[in-house]
């Protein structure tokens, strides 16, 4: 019998061709993508959203639409918030001529009542450095 681990241990520094982007608009949990840039001024986050409010289908589902991430130029920093308390961070990078997206960072929790985006200066997994980003 092959031996296999118990659990399965998070990866820290993957590539992905997608990232998964929520479909559907929420009030509760408002997900959204944004582009994360620093700004030079403050040493600050700005967050230039990507998403919106679509059109109801017939179930009388709100569609989240998301602009063309993949045209985005490489180095850019996505945040993917899928509710009010699970977000990912990831970078675009190019793989020969494929556009795919580096897993950075995951927020889980609810930081404050009062906030709208995760606090990237926050890290769940150890290993990952969010400075080496630019990140607070």
């Amino acid at each position: 019998m092959m031996d296999s681990p118990s659990r399965i241990s998070p990866l820290s520094d993957y590539v992905i061709r997608r990232p998964g982007i929520p479909r559907w608009w929420d009030p509760v949990a408002r997900p959204h993508v944004a582009v994360i840039v620093k700004n030079p001024v403050n040493g600050g986050e700005t967050r230039y959203f990507l998403s919106r409010c679509g059109e109801k289908d017939s179930n009388g589902r709100i569609s989240l639409d998301v602009g063309d991430i993949d045209s985005l130029p490489e180095g850019t920093l996505l945040e993917v918030r899928y509710s009010a308390t699970k977000a990912n961070l990831y970078e675009l990078e190019m793989v020969g001529a494929v556009t795919c997206w580096r897993w950075v960072n995951r927020s889980q929790g609810l930081q404050s009542f009062e906030t709208e985006s995760p606090n990237w200066s926050y890290t769940v997994d150890s290993s990952i450095d969010s400075k080496s980003y630019g990140l607070s």
